[in-house]
């Protein structure tokens, strides 16, 4: 029973997400098609947080000597991945215009590519993105995001692409 609850909890989890993915996406005001990862991602995020600060607590209050360096590095990794993950969730988007993509990243940074800049597609099997590419740049767009199937169809009417010539599965 050990070895099969965590198998569990992920295929539940990684079933939620993937609900989650076929949601309509946010608007904006523009009319424009926001895509953004599910509330999961930022809730994960802060989650791990508070345990990264409960481990350092830890460190400092009630491990012993050997332990403590060992504890403090691994709540330090904890804040950091879980700041990443809130950051992820919550910063990072993709809006679809009639021009093109914008990409803001986890850092607020934005990328652009317009239509017809694209220059390839392709989707990975194992990081489950879909990567588009223009000469310059390229947009890594996330199969968990909220309304990643508007993004596909936009590209099918876009590029000519169908959703098997791009490698996506149906």
């Amino acid at each position: 029973m050990k070895n099969i609850l965590p198998v569990i909890i992920v295929s539940i989890v990684m079933a939620l997400l993937i609900a989650a993915s076929k949601k309509k996406p946010k608007k904006d005001g523009l009319g424009n098609i926001i895509l953004q990862l599910p509330k999961l991602y930022p809730i994960v995020g802060i989650s791990v947080i508070i345990g990264g600060l409960g481990l350092l607590i830890y460190a400092f209050f009630y491990a012993n000597e050997n332990d403590q360096i060992l504890a403090i590095i691994c709540s330090l990794v904890a804040m950091v991945v879980g700041l990443l993950l809130f950051a992820k969730g919550f910063i990072s988007h993709i809006k679809v215009t009639d021009l093109g993509l914008i990409e803001t990243t986890l850092f607020g940074k934005q990328k652009e590519i317009k239509w017809d800049e694209i220059r390839d597609l392709s989707f990975g099997k194992v990081s489950l993105e879909l990567k588009i590419i223009s000469s310059d740049k390229n947009i890594k767009a996330h199969m968990h995001l909220v309304g990643f199937q508007e993004l596909v169809s936009k590209l099918e009417e876009k590029t000519g692409k169908t959703r098997i010539q791009i490698g996506i599965p149906e």
